[in-house]
């Protein structure tokens, strides 16, 4: 037993002794600025554990760099989201204020060239049924509008107020079967009524069987009937039928206006026509 206390005290001593020769080696290579072959070998052995023993504490160091450059760049693209959400709102809202203003210009220059004052109307509502075809506009009689005065857009004849309210009035289209009007063929000058038949289909009623009229032709208000100045466009024939025997020709023709895409319409202040077609 005492032997073994012997041999215990000896490792201890010569592990001290080992911790001194290698501070003391370390210092003299401090001093003298320069290494021998042992006292590399040493730091070659104890390089590789200091490091290991500093890699701990760098990767921590590298992680809280790397979470902090994540969060920062996690908050910029949340922002930059933000950013460009905005943008294409603005961006939508111009192209909607640039569309409107082209529409806007297309109405300033067709009021140039009508024969009456206009006032510009907003469309409010829409009716389209079997029974009946028409719109609910935002003027009335407290801004001047009154019963049977027409109704346009740039691209020709809307229809005609109906019935006209303080501050809203409603607009009969020229869709309506129960609208029609008296137009002639800008080519030719021959004369007829346009209207809407079955199925939706336009038809110009009572033109003559030897009457000069092709497709393509553009059909204009005559005037005649008080309500729709002469001149205005009404409807462009699609369809022409052969000439025979019957008094009148079969032609077919569609609305000068896109009432699909409807968004305002000029009222023509003419005096009115109470007695007008319903």
């Amino acid at each position: 037993m005492f032997q073994l206390i012997h041999e215990r005290r000896s490792a201890t001593l010569l592990t001290a002794l080992f911790l001194v020769c290698f501070t003391l080696m370390t210092l003299s290579v401090r001093r003298q600025g320069g290494v021998n072959l042992i006292e590399r070998g040493i730091l070659s052995l104890t390089g590789p554990l200091l490091e290991a023993a500093a890699a701990p504490k760098r990767w921590t160091r590298d992680l809280g760099r790397q979470y902090l450059l994540f969060r920062d760049l996690r908050e910029e693209n949340i922002v930059l989201k933000k950013q460009l959400s905005a943008m294409r709102g603005v961006s939508f809202q111009l192209r909607e204020l640039e569309a409107k203003v082209q529409r806007l210009e297309g109405f300033l220059t067709a009021s140039r060239g009508l024969p009456a004052p206009v006032r510009l109307a907003h469309i409010l509502g829409r009716d389209v049924s079997p029974f009946g075809q028409t719109l609910l506009v935002d003027l009335g009689t407290a801004h001047g509008v009154r019963r049977g005065m027409p109704v346009v857009n740039p691209s020709g004849v809307v229809g005609r107020i109906s019935r006209a309210g303080h501050t809203t009035s409603r607009v009969l289209l020229l869709t309506d079967s129960r609208s029609a009007v008296d137009v002639i063929v800008q080519r030719t000058r021959a004369q007829g009524i346009f209207s809407m038949g079955p199925a939706d289909k336009g038809e110009v009623r009572y033109l003559a069987t030897d009457s000069d009229v092709q497709e393509g032709d553009l059909l204009i208000a005559s005037g005649l009937g008080g309500v729709f100045p002469k001149g205005l466009p009404v409807a462009w024939v699609t369809k022409v039928g052969p000439k025979g025997e019957r008094l009148f020709r079969h032609v077919e023709a569609r609305s000068a206006v896109n009432f699909n895409s409807l968004e305002e319409v000029l009222i023509m202040m003419t005096p009115a026509q109470e007695n007008g077609r319903p």
